[in-house]
C-alpha cells in the first residue's frame, strides 16, 4: 500500500482502511451521533475522545456515539486535551485532521494513510501515552447526556456545524435522503388544483431569490412510504441522467377521488444541473463509493454516500 494522501473527503478512505483484523487503536477528537457509521469499531478496540464538559455542551461529542461504542464493547476513554485524529491498526496509521462526524464528511478534509511499521508503532505508542484519561463508563454517560441538554450546538467547521456555501435550502443536517426514478403520469384536475392551493400557501417560505427556487410537485401512491419535510430526493431519469437534490417542503397532501395517494411540494434550486449518471459514478468512485446503486429506488443510508453525492453539484 504504501504511504496516500487523501482529500477533501476522506472518511470512506478511512473507513475502509480500518476494516482490518486485530485491535483498532484510535484518538478521535470529536464525535457525531454517526461516528459508529464512519468508525466501525469492535470489541477490543480502545478509543480514546475528548468529551470534556466543554465539548458535551458545544455538542460536538455526542452521548448517543459514546454509548454505543460502550454498548459495542469498545474501551472509550476521554482526554481533555485531545484534539488530534489518529487510529492505529495492526499494519496502518492513519493520521489527519477528520472528526468522526457528519460535519466533518461536508469539510474540506485531509489523511494520510500509511503501512510504514515505525510510522504505525509511533501512531499506537502516541494513542497509549495520552494522559489525563477517564473511564466513560455508566456514570460517565449518565453524566455527559445530561451536559448534552445543558449546551447547545455551536458550529465549527469539521466539527459541529455546516460549512459549505450555497446550501441555503437544503436542511442543516442531511440524515434522510432518498434515490428515485422519475415516473411520467399526467395529473388529474384536481390534484392540479390541491397542488397550485398548498404552493400558493408555502411560496412564502422559499426565502432566496425566485428565480433561483422553484416548487415542483412529487405523488407518491402509497401513505406508508410517506416523506417528511426536510428529505431530500434525487432523482434519476431512464439510467441517463442524475438530478440535482429536491428537498420535501411540505407534509402529505392528500388526492381527493383517489384511496392512498398523496403528494409533496418539492424545493429545488433552478440554477443546478443534471449530472450524466456515467459521470456521476465515477465521480462517486473517485470519492471512494465505487458501487452507488444509481439505478435502484432506495434510501442512502452512508452518510459519507450522502455528502458525496450532494458534492456533485458542489453543495
Amino acid at each position: 500500500m504504501g504511504t496516500t494522501f487523501h482529500g477533501p473527503s476522506p472518511w470512506p478512505h478511512i473507513t475502509r482502511a480500518i476494516r482490518v483484523r486485530g485491535p483498532r487503536h484510535a484518538a478521535i477528537a470529536y464525535l457525531g451521533e454517526d461516528a459508529p457509521t464512519l468508525l466501525p469499531l469492535r470489541a477490543g478496540d480502545l478509543l480514546v475522545v475528548n468529551a470534556s464538559r466543554a465539548a458535551v455542551r458545544a455538542h460536538v461529542t455526542s452521548p448517543i456515539a459514546l454509548a454505543y461504542y460502550v454498548e459495542a464493547g469498545v474501551r472509550v476513554l476521554s482526554s481533555p486535551n485531545l484534539h488530534a485524529n489518529v487510529i492505529a491498526t495492526s499494519r496502518r496509521a492513519v493520521i489527519g485532521s477528520a472528526n468522526a462526524s457528519h460535519s466533518s464528511t461536508i469539510a474540506d478534509e485531509a489523511v494520510v494513510i500509511t503501512d510504514d511499521p515505525e510510522v504505525v508503532a509511533a501512531a499506537r505508542t502516541f494513542i497509549d501515552g495520552i494522559e489525563e484519561i477517564t473511564e466513560v463508563d455508566q456514570v460517565f454517560l449518565d453524566n455527559v447526556t445530561i451536559e448534552w441538554q445543558i449546551g447547545r450546538s455551536v458550529p465549527i467547521p469539521g466539527v459541529g456545524g455546516r460549512v459549505r456555501a450555497n446550501r441555503d435550502f437544503l436542511p442543516v443536517r442531511v440524515t434522510r435522503m432518498f434515490l428515485r426514478h422519475f415516473v411520467e403520469y399526467e395529473p388529474s384536475a384536481t390534484e392540479q388544483q390541491a397542488w397550485a392551493t398548498q404552493a400558493g400557501r408555502s411560496s412564502a417560505s422559499t426565502g432566496g431569490p425566485a428565480a433561483t427556487y422553484q416548487l415542483e410537485w412529487f405523488r407518491l401512491g402509497d401513505r406508508r412510504a410517506r416523506l417528511k419535510r426536510g428529505d431530500v430526493l434525487i432523482f434519476t431519469d431512464d439510467n441517463e441522467w442524475i438530478y440535482p437534490p429536491a428537498v420535501v417542503d411540505s407534509d402529505a397532501i392528500a388526492i381527493p377521488h383517489t384511496h392512498r395517494a398523496f403528494g409533496h411540494l418539492l424545493l429545488v434550486r433552478a440554477d443546478l444541473q443534471p449530472v450524466s449518471v456515467a459521470d456521476a459514478e465515477q465521480r462517486l468512485a473517485n470519492l471512494g463509493h465505487p458501487n452507488p446503486r444509481l439505478t435502484t429506488d432506495h434510501r442512502i443510508v452512508s452518510a459519507s454516500l450522502r455528502a458525496a453525492l450532494l458534492r456533485l453539484w458542489n453543495l
